[in-house]
């Protein structure tokens, strides 16, 4: 597939100077960008547009922060309404390699022998200390679930699937997203070989009992909120079709519980934040959360 059908969506949320940085690396390589700012400051946006607009890149403007669903919702929009046949979706801090995105459609030409193909990864790396950030896999060789920085999808793909829950706000919209498209028959794979610096969290490194070393991922208490409220309302859906999946998030909250009351900073905070999340999961509630 040709790198010149690809529209890249970046999602900017109180963008910095290395926000430009990566968008001044990654506008080569694709046809367009468009930038969904999702309610930064008036200082903040003219920044932003003083900096990208020279490259060329579309900018979308929200009055506040409306989640990062809705914003991807309508970069997506966008690239169908301009007749671009791929997205290339990105959150602001993640840079991209050289020759990433002609890898990552070289990697899609292979890989869509079926056209059932609906999402590619990259490799991600941690910037910070270079690790591989290895994605949940299947035992069928496909992947469970897709992070969405970096991800190649076909527009048709929201044609057929619909677009991604807003009303997740923020947090599993990527997991659910995943789920859903694999219970409509369509797969997600890794291309190895595009590279993607990416940093998911502020982790720190500790060593347990026995010396074995742990990371804590030190989330705020509010994206604690929304990680487990929405893992309720993504395995209310998804338990019967993918219960293995599902309770493997569980599994992890409990492991990462764990890491707040041991190591983490504000742990009485994001405790409750935890426990909050949860009970608002069972309830149903969505959107955005009060602080």
């Amino acid at each position: 597939m040709p790198s010149h059908e690809v529209c890249a969506v970046v999602v900017s949320y109180h963008p910095d100077a290395d926000v430009l940085a990566n968008l001044a690396t990654l506008r080569p390589q694709v046809q367009e960008i468009v930038v969904v700012d999702n309610g930064s400051t008036p200082e903040e946006l003219a920044a932003l547009e003083a900096g990208v607009l020279p490259l060329g890149c579309a900018i979308l403007r929200n009055p506040a922060n409306l989640g990062i669903a809705k914003a991807l919702n309508q970069g997506v929009a966008w690239a169908r309404e301009h007749d671009f046949r791929y997205v290339m979706l990105f959150d602001q801090d993640s840079t991209v390699t050289p020759g990433y995105v002609k890898t990552m459609c070289s990697c899609f030409g292979r890989a869509q022998s079926e056209r059932s193909l609906a999402i590619l990864v990259p490799r991600y790396v941690d910037r910070r200390f270079g690790s591989v950030l290895e994605p949940p896999a299947n035992g069928d060789g496909h992947l469970e679930a897709a992070t969405t920085s970096g991800s190649l999808m076909p527009i048709e793909v929201f044609g057929a699937a619909g677009f991604f829950a807003e009303e997740l706000f923020i947090d599993g919209v990527d997991y659910e997203y995943s789920l859903r498209v694999r219970r409509l028959g369509f797969t997600i794979d890794e291309c190895k070989e595009a590279l993607l610096l990416h940093s998911p969290g502020t982790p720190t490194h500790h060593r347990g009992l026995g010396g074995k070393s742990f990371q804590a991922a030190n989330y705020s208490p509010l994206r604690r909120y929304y990680q487990e409220r929405n893992k309720i309302w993504v395995a209310k859906r998804y338990w019967r079709t993918f219960p293995a999946f599902c309770a493997k998030q569980f599994l992890t909250s409990a492991k990462d519980l764990v890491k707040i009351v041991l190591v983490e900073q504000d742990k009485g905070k994001k405790c409750r934040y935890f426990f909050r999340g949860l009970r608002d999961g069972m309830r149903g509630r969505t959107g955005k959360a009060k602080e």
